[in-house]
C-alpha cells in the first residue's frame, strides 16, 4: 500500500495553544507511523520542547507572509511541499493565511481537509473582526474544504452559518491516552484542600468560571465542605474576575486558584481531586473531561458540551443541565458523596473508542475517501 504524503498545518505547537496544541501534536505523532507527514506551523507558534516531547521531527516554520507570496508565485519551498502532497490538514480557523494555503491546494489540485477544532464558532470576543474574517476569506476556506472534520455531533451547531451538507462533514474525536497514573507526593509549593473539586484549563470568560463559582456557593449552602481549586493560565486578567465572583457570594476562603501545572504534578491533582468540573460554554470535545476519567477521576459537564455527547452514556448523573446552577450544585453534592456511578465504564471506553491509533486510522480513511493517494 502506497504511503500517504501528508502536510499538516498546526494552529500551535506550545503549552499556551492548550487542548488543540496537544491533539495537533499526538495526531501528527500517530499519523507519521504510516504516512509521510510535513508539519508546518508559524514560527512563534512553535516551542522546541514541547515538539519533541511527542517525538515530532523536522517541523517547519513559516512566517504568514511566505504563503502570501506562495500564492503569488513566489516562496519556491512552500510549492515543493505542496506539489509533493497527496491532501492537506489544515487546523484551526481564524488565520489569514489558511486562505492562501486553501487556494494553493485548489490551485494545484490538492484536497484539503479542515480540523476547526471549535474555532468555527462566532462569540465571546472580537465577534465583528471574526464576521468580517468570514465575509472576506473564512466562509470560502470552509464551504472550499474536501471534508470538515467535526469533534463531535454538538460541534456541527457552529458549522450552520457556513451553509455546509451534510455530507461535507466527518465527525472524529480526539484521542485520548489511558495510562495509570502512580500516586506521587506533590511539590512543597503546592499546597491544596483534603476535599476539593478541580478545575484545570484556561481561566477565561468562556471557561464560564463565574457560573461555576456561584454554583459552588449553593453547593455549600446546601452543606457541601470541600473546596474548589480553579487551576491554569489566565489570560487577560480574568482571574480577578473570578477573585470579585467568589467575593461577591462569600466562598472567598474556599476558592483556590493555581498556577497551571504540569506532566505528573497534574495528574496527581486530578487524582486527588473529588472530581474536575469543567463548565465551559459551547465546547465542542473539551480534553479535561476526558482526561479526568482516564486518571479514573470523575468529570462533572454541563449536558449541553461535546463530552456529555460521548459521556452521558456511562455516568448520566454526573451531567447538569446548562447554566443551572442547582443542577451543578446537586451534581457536586453528589460526587463528594460518592455517589455518581459509572466511571469505571467510563474509561473503559476511552481506553478503546478514543484510543489515538484508532483515531489516526479513521483520519487516514478520509485522506483515501477524499481521493488522496491509494487504498
Amino acid at each position: 500500500m502506497k504511503k500517504l504524503r501528508v502536510v499538516v498545518v498546526s494552529s500551535g505547537l506550545a503549552p499556551r495553544f492548550g487542548g488543540a496544541a496537544v491533539s495537533e501534536a499526538s495526531l501528527s505523532a500517530f499519523l507519521s507511523q504510516h504516512a509521510e507527514v510535513t508539519v508546518l506551523c508559524r514560527g512563534e507558534a512553535v516551542e522546541g520542547e514541547f515538539v519533541q516531547n511527542f517525538g515530532l521531527s523536522g517541523v517547519v516554520r513559516y512566517q504568514p507572509v511566505e504563503i502570501y507570496e506562495a500564492w503569488r508565485n513566489k516562496a519556491e519551498w512552500v510549492h515543493k511541499i505542496l506539489d509533493s502532497a497527496d491532501v492537506l490538514h489544515l487546523n484551526g480557523h481564524w488565520r489569514w493565511e489558511n486562505y492562501f494555503f486553501a487556494r494553493l491546494c485548489k490551485r494545484k489540485g490538492v484536497p484539503y481537509v479542515l480540523h476547526p477544532r471549535g474555532m468555527l464558532l462566532v462569540g465571546h470576543r472580537k465577534t465583528l473582526l471574526k464576521h468580517l474574517f468570514n465575509l472576506l476569506i473564512g466562509n470560502w476556506i470552509v464551504r472550499h474544504a474536501s471534508k470538515v472534520i467535526a469533534l463531535s455531533q454538538f460541534e456541527t451547531r457552529h458549522f450552520d452559518s457556513y451553509r455546509l451538507p451534510a455530507r461535507a462533514v466527518q465527525i472524529i474525536p480526539n484521542g485520548i491516552p489511558v495510562a495509570e497514573k502512580k500516586q506521587i507526593p506533590l511539590p512543597p509549593n503546592i499546597h491544596v484542600p483534603e476535599k476539593f473539586f478541580l478545575y484545570y484549563g484556561r481561566i477565561e470568560k468562556r471557561k464560564n468560571l463565574v457560573f461555576l463559582v456561584n454554583a459552588f456557593a449553593e453547593y455549600a449552602k446546601a452543606g457541601g465542605s470541600a473546596h474548589l481549586v480553579v487551576m491554569g493560565p489566565v489570560e487577560r486578567g480574568y482571574d480577578r474576575v473570578v477573585r470579585a465572583a467568589a467575593d461577591a457570594v462569600d466562598v472567598t476562603f474556599r476558592v483556590h486558584l493555581l498556577a497551571p501545572q504540569y506532566d505528573d504534578t497534574r495528574w496527581e491533582l486530578v487524582r486527588r481531586s473529588l472530581a474536575v468540573v469543567y463548565p465551559a460554554l459551547e465546547e465542542p470535545f473539551g480534553r479535561v473531561p476526558f482526561e479526568a476519567i482516564a486518571v479514573g477521576t470523575v468529570p462533572i459537564i454541563p449536558d449541553r458540551s461535546g463530552s456529555a455527547e460521548y459521556l452521558k452514556w456511562h455516568i448520566p448523573s454526573a451531567v447538569y443541565k446548562h447554566q443551572d446552577v442547582h443542577s451543578l450544585s446537586a451534581a457536586l453534592l453528589r460526587a463528594e458523596k460518592g455517589s455518581i456511578e459509572g466511571a469505571p465504564a467510563a474509561r473503559e471506553w476511552v481506553k478503546n473508542a478514543l484510543d489515538w491509533k484508532q483515531i489516526s486510522r479513521a483520519v487516514l480513511d478520509l485522506y483515501r475517501e477524499v481521493g488522496a493517494g491509494t487504498a
